[in-house]
């Protein structure tokens, strides 16, 4: 028998590759969407306390342009992801295998980090945030949709918010860790720990087997009798189909759907004309997700643009003491799969619309932290975990309804996306969302904090978070004066 096409990127030429039930299960398949996803998260904020030391100690961009350029390096990232979540995500769903992508990413993740080590030149810090803004929306974008395809769709609220919260805690905990690392030890010391971070990262992913190619796999080795669970796969590809006593076996398709229901060649309908993404848009309830998502990050990177300064003036605490505090926001972000297991169960309705509303008042409340004394630091960390409490709340409800509006559509609508699906392509719209808010929370609430003070970004932050429970509330888990709603 000639070697087998038996995917040689997986490291085995013939035969089953070892491990392969623990390699594609899902706990697995989680485990290294998670790594890589922190990953990406992780080298975006890391960054965040070290660049502009950086930029005037290693690069000699002088005082007066720091800001400029800082503020430019974080806006290239998002643009990145903006532009690329879109193609990723196309090309996802046109390929019989997410984890091509997922490896292309992490190459691209590996050559954005060496260069950030080796980088004096300022526009060398430039290129190496637009690949990393490349690899995060190919991360994001098909890591998620793969997370959809493994899990199915009973569970993905666990599912996703464990995914998700992955990155609001690297999201959060990086600025903390780059700060007392470079604080103590230097940039190299910054630079070693997050090529030990993507070393950890490459290995997981290069282990990690996707569940399609796990099923493909077996069902070519039944003639050694390997894995007999899927030998029913077999005789419809492989034996002669002349042969009169194929009629009983190809009559009894019923038995053998479930089998091939998850068969990446089936043969669906070709799909309607109009592009995916423009399909998606003209979804009212997956607006209301993607617009959930871009609150919840739009919210969080305004803590990272604005807090740091205003304590640091406020309470004259160093980069130490001013990273620590992400703490108070990083640990909540922990309950992520408790919040999906209780998304699963009553759905996501009323928790993203509580997520959104109960975040308003303790980012309202946060302009009373406004003089120095022991009191004003034990508020200010109280109203940091209210904050990380409630924003936990809205990721893995909206997260969830992206994939059931996808499902959901396809089932009104065979010929909606064609044969490729659209998972990705959402994922790659939730992606974009998240870049935007990546740009607009620090941002506008940089503006609101020089020209109107303190006190009147954390308002308008607060009435912010709000406007989210209005389209959650009519939209999300469906129109909610639908018959089933």
């Amino acid at each position: 028998m000639p070697p087998d096409p038996e995917r040689n990127d997986q490291g085995q030429s013939k035969g089953v590759p070892r491990f392969l039930e623990l390699r594609s299960s899902k706990g697995f398949i989680l485990a290294t969407v998670c790594v890589a996803i922190f990953t990406d998260a992780f080298l975006y904020g890391v960054v965040v306390p070290v660049l502009p030391f950086s930029l005037r100690e290693r690069s000699g961009v002088p005082e007066d342009q720091v800001q400029w350029w800082n503020s430019f390096i974080f806006a290239v990232f998002g643009g990145a992801i903006l532009i690329g979540s879109p193609i990723c995500g196309w090309v996802a769903d046109r390929t019989s295998e997410r984890s091509i992508s997922f490896y292309t990413g992490l190459i691209i993740l590996g050559a954005a980090t060496i260069l950030f080590g080796l980088a004096k030149a300022s526009w060398v810090l430039l290129i190496s945030r637009l690949l990393q803004g490349l690899s995060a929306a190919i991360t994001y974008t098909v890591g998620l949709a793969l997370l959809v395809d493994t899990v199915g769709r009973d569970n993905v609220g666990q599912w996703m918010g464990t995914a998700l919260s992955s990155s609001s805690f690297g999201l959060i905990v990086s600025p903390l860790l780059g700060g007392i690392v470079y604080a103590k030890a230097g940039y190299m010391t910054v630079f070693a720990m997050a090529l030990g971070l993507i070393l950890f990262d490459i290995v997981m992913r290069l282990i990690m087997i996707e569940k399609k190619a796990a099923q493909y796999k077996p069902a070519l080795d039944t003639a050694n009798g390997f894995y007999g669970t899927f030998t029913q796969e077999q005789p419809s590809e492989q034996e002669p189909q002349s042969d009169s006593t194929q009629a009983p076996k190809r009559q009894d398709h019923s038995q053998e759907a479930p089998l091939l229901s998850d068969e990446p060649h089936k043969t669906v309908p070709k799909k309607s004309k109009m592009p995916t993404i423009l399909v998606l848009l003209g979804i009212p309830r997956l607006l209301a997700a993607i617009y959930g998502i871009f609150v919840n990050v739009s919210v969080l990177a305004a803590f990272d643009g604005v807090l740091p300064l205003y304590i640091k003036s406020l309470f004259q605490w160093n980069s130490l003491e001013a990273g620590l505090i992400f703490l108070c926001l990083a640990i909540p972000a922990l309950t992520g799969p408790l919040v999906g297991r209780l998304c699963d169960r009553i759905g996501p309705r009323w928790i993203a619309v509580a997520g959104c509303s109960l975040t308003a008042p303790p980012l309202i409340l946060l302009r009373l932290v406004n003089h120095d004394c022991l009191e004003q630091k034990i508020l200010l960390c109280g109203l940091l975990v209210c904050c990380g409490f409630t924003l936990i709340l809205i990721v893995s409800p909206v997260a969830a309804d992206l994939s059931a509006v996808v499902e959901e559509k396809e089932r009104a609508d065979p010929n909606a996306f064609g044969p490729g699906g659209a998972y990705a392509q959402a994922f790659a719209l939730f992606n974009c969302s998240m870049a935007a808010g990546t740009l607009f929370g620090p941002v506008v609430a940089g503006a609101i904090v020089e020209r109107h003070g303190w006190g009147a970004m954390t308002a308008a932050m607060g009435i912010f978070a709000f406007s989210g429970a209005i389209p959650a509330f009519f939209y999300t888990g469906g129109w909610i004066f639908a018959k089933d709603g």
